[in-house]
């Protein structure tokens, strides 16, 4: 779990002021909060607010912001945290599950309360729908049970400034799911392995290549899928490019605009893809370079990593109407921008083409 963002404000802009306008106090980011036991946070406005009050602290979730910038559209100028006014970002917590609950946090102890609902004034500080989107996943409210400092993740632990394979907050995930299946004759990532549908799959190894990381993990698809988990973000596929190449540009654009530095894309059919695997591609990455395994002279570039420099490259091809992955994975090596990693064995890229190849993984 990572703290992302701290924020104190000296004074309440909504509270109390229904039926005229915002008040006009800023609420500041900090380095550090101190917690104090049944009162608050020092310096915030509801420190002292009155005995046992329920919301002495409050939190939201990084993912779920995220989300709603992308589902909402908001433009990358007003994507700021502090507009929810909620006192601290989490990422890799389930606010939501931590109602009724203890939990701890960098030593200090609380007690989640209730659902920190949002209000008609998210419309306008954040997006017209913004009240509606946040029902449900509008933060926590909780009380401080122990006191203590809360301190936010530097900004090069998250990912913010440049940093190789020793941080995995630098790298994304996604998984891609926007072929036409026209070999298959069905929608892919509904195929069941072993009772298990393809894209449930793929979800699980990519959380395992994440374990213990703040990077998100996305779908990339020309619609949302219907099956799509809630905690998982839709990425459309760029708007007339082709194939793979729709998905790729689509999802190095997310991850720039989260300050990511790497993106590990896969493909939802290739059904023998494993954990360690993608991990050991991590571990061939650099800060500007990316990794894809290879046989002989064929690149893997639906199990790779791509670096957010290779985003150019990528979108010149698709301009000059290049849509052959082969061609353009060999422009990225050629510039360094790819590092060629040799597959030792070809199982793992062996992928679902035909009825015929899902017979042998034993569908059910």
């Amino acid at each position: 779990m990572i703290v992302r963002h701290l924020f104190i404000s000296p004074g309440h802009n909504y509270r109390g002021h229904h039926g005229g306008e915002a008040g006009h106090h800023p609420i500041v980011e900090v380095p550090r909060i101190e917690c104090v036991a049944g009162s608050g946070i020092v310096g915030d406005r509801y420190f002292n607010h009155q005995p046992d009050f329920k919301g002495q602290i409050t939190f939201f979730a990084w993912e779920n912001l995220v989300r709603m910038w992308d589902e909402l559209g908001i433009p990358d100028a007003r994507r700021a945290p502090s507009a929810t006014r909620r006192n601290v970002i989490t990422e890799g917590l389930d606010l939501n599950a931590l109602i009724g609950r203890e939990f701890e946090l960098q030593g200090v102890r609380f007690l989640g309360i209730e659902e920190c609902r949002p209000c008609y004034w998210m419309n306008g500080a954040i997006h017209p729908e913004a009240e509606a989107w946040m029902k449900g996943r509008g933060g926590l409210r909780a009380k401080i049970l122990v006191s203590g400092t809360l301190q936010a993740a530097s900004p090069g632990f998250l990912g913010e400034e440049k940093c190789g394979p020793a941080s995995a907050s630098s790298l994304f995930s996604v998984l891609l799911t926007g072929g036409q299946s026209s070999r298959m004759g069905q929608d892919k990532a509904l195929l069941t392995i072993h009772g298990v549908p393809l894209w449930s799959r793929q979800v699980e190894v990519l959380r395992a290549v994440n374990a213990g990381a703040v990077a998100a993990i996305a779908v990339a698809a020309g619609q949302r899928p219907d099956w799509l988990p809630e905690d998982i973000v839709w990425i459309p596929d760029t708007v007339g490019a082709q194939g793979p190449l729709a998905g790729l540009i689509a999802s190095l654009e997310w991850v720039g605009h989260r300050s990511g530095t790497h993106l590990l894309a896969l493909a939802v059919d290739l059904p023998n893809i494993d954990a360690p695997t993608l991990r050991n591609l991590w571990q061939g990455c650099a800060p500007g370079r990316g990794a894809v395994p290879t046989m002989g002279e064929h690149y893997e570039p639906l199990a790779a990593i791509y670096p957010v420099e290779a985003l150019d490259t990528l979108r010149a091809a698709a301009a000059a109407s290049r849509w052959k992955l082969q061609g353009i994975l060999a422009e990225l090596v050629a510039s360094t921008l790819l590092q060629p990693i040799r597959a030792d064995h070809p199982e793992p890229f062996h992928n679902l083409n035909t009825p015929e190849d899902l017979a042998v993984f034993g569908n059910s």
